[in-house]
């Protein structure tokens, strides 16, 4: 795929259904809203707020790549970050607008491409992007970006989709793989309905499935990530996390996040500590801590 025509239909994904915004039925962009989601964000993953604990905020000039609907800006503004995010996309741009004024929180959220950021050379204290660069098709170009931007010393916090997680190896390259084939018998949608996977969802799949046939590893990986109509995704194994930040000396590298809600009644039942203990040793999200020369 072009990566120009990929990055339009990243942007165009994202613009209808910013990062995290299905979580709440609250009036969408209330206060109500806003705080639901942060709850049900850092229940669902604590590794994230305790990520960004790590980090002395103050008076830190930082930017955040990918703000999703702000979450996170608020914790690092609230930390005394001087913050400003960008987005590919209106629907983010604006969501996280709304949440700043609601707070009554400064900072500065734009609309721009992480392959073309404007801002001066060495302008940076922080960059932090969780969970956006492995939908970036030109992602070496927003790496050159973020390097530019940042001053020596500068620190780079980023998260990417794990190559050598339980939700890639055994979920989406073979769990997903046989479930779509089971989909096309008559009264599968609703057994696993019942099982405690999301209908929506394996409906779409197995619509897709009927009109597509068989996808490229490419294409499935990105419609098993983040919703099926997910037009671009990536994961990164270790070596491929290295080299895509060789750039940088790199400071940590782990791995975090069993998501037990992928797996229905049986992820229910499984206790904190394991889902905990295989998110630390098979997790799907790779954060990588890492330090412009």
């Amino acid at each position: 795929m072009d990566s120009r025509f990929a990055q339009d239909l990243v942007r165009a994904y994202w613009d209808s259904t910013p990062c995290d915004s299905e979580l709440s039925d609250r009036d969408r962009l209330s206060r109500e809203y806003f705080l639901d989601i942060e709850r049900r964000r850092y229940e669902l993953q604590p590794h994230v707020p305790e990520l960004l604990s790590r980090i002395d905020w103050r008076g830190k000039r930082v930017l955040e790549i990918g703000t999703g609907i702000g979450t996170d800006a608020r914790y690092i503004i609230n930390s005394g970050g001087l913050y400003t995010g960008i987005n590919i996309d209106r629907g983010s741009t604006e969501a996280t607008l709304r949440a700043l004024r609601i707070f009554s929180l400064s900072g500065d959220v734009l609309q721009q491409s992480a392959t073309a950021l404007d801002f001066p050379d060495n302008h940076f204290d922080v960059v932090y992007s969780f969970g956006v660069l492995h939908h970036i098709p030109e992602a070496a170009k927003a790496i050159a970006e973020i390097r530019r931007v940042l001053k020596p010393g500068g620190k780079l916090l980023v998260m990417v989709y794990n190559r050598t997680s339980i939700n890639y190896v055994i979920e989406i390259m073979f769990v997903r793989k046989l479930g779509v084939w089971i989909l096309s018998v008559p009264g599968a949608t609703a057994l696993l309905g019942w099982l405690g996977l999301p209908r929506e969802k394996l409906e779409r799949h197995a619509a897709l499935r009927r009109q597509r046939g068989r996808m490229s590893d490419e294409e499935w990986v990105s419609r098993n990530t983040d919703g099926p109509d997910n037009p671009y995704s990536r994961v990164y194994s270790a070596a491929e996390a290295e080299k895509l930040l060789a750039a940088f000396e790199i400071q940590t590298d782990e791995v975090r996040f069993f998501d037990h809600r992928h797996w229905g009644i049986l992820g229910n039942i499984l206790p904190r500590f394991v889902t905990r203990g295989l998110g630390r040793h098979w997790g799907w999200h790779r954060i990588v801590c890492a330090e412009k020369h």
